[in-house]
């Protein structure tokens, strides 16, 4: 390759670097509004079915457990009303789940010490609960 091909292919690629580095500087990374204002909503949901006496007996590694903890926004926000009964939760949710659960199968969903049959959605917990959503 020539030297003027050289430079210009580096020429070239120093502008793509500087373009992205501008944009990386400069865009807003963090949730839109609506985003926000969506798990601000369901931080209070959740609050509500703790209030109700709602608690999922969940484990970290439990494929359905992810997908429910997604449903709700992600585990910082089910977290109020969830309890990790794997061997990696802690000890004090660990042996709550011994006591407390009815089944042996997570995720478990009970309702002031009730278990309910039905998926943990938040619509389905809603509609039980009288939650807003």
């Amino acid at each position: 390759m020539n030297f003027l091909k050289k430079r210009t292919l580096l020429a070239s690629l120093a502008g793509i670097v500087l373009i992205a580095g501008a944009f990386l500087l400069t865009h807003d990374f963090s949730l839109p509004e609506e985003e926000n204002k969506n798990n601000g909503r369901m931080e209070e949901f959740v609050e509500c079915l703790k209030e109700e006496g709602v608690i999922i007996f969940g484990s970290s590694t439990c494929p359905a457990c992810k997908m429910l903890e997604e449903e709700y926004g992600g585990y910082e926000v089910i977290k109020p009303i969830y309890l990790d009964c794997s061997t990696f939760g802690e000890r004090e949710e660990v042996a709550r789940c011994r006591e407390e659960m009815e089944t042996d199968f997570v995720p478990e969903v009970q309702i002031k010490g009730e278990v309910f049959k039905e998926w943990g959605s938040p619509e389905n917990l809603a509609k039980e609960t009288g939650c807003e959503l």
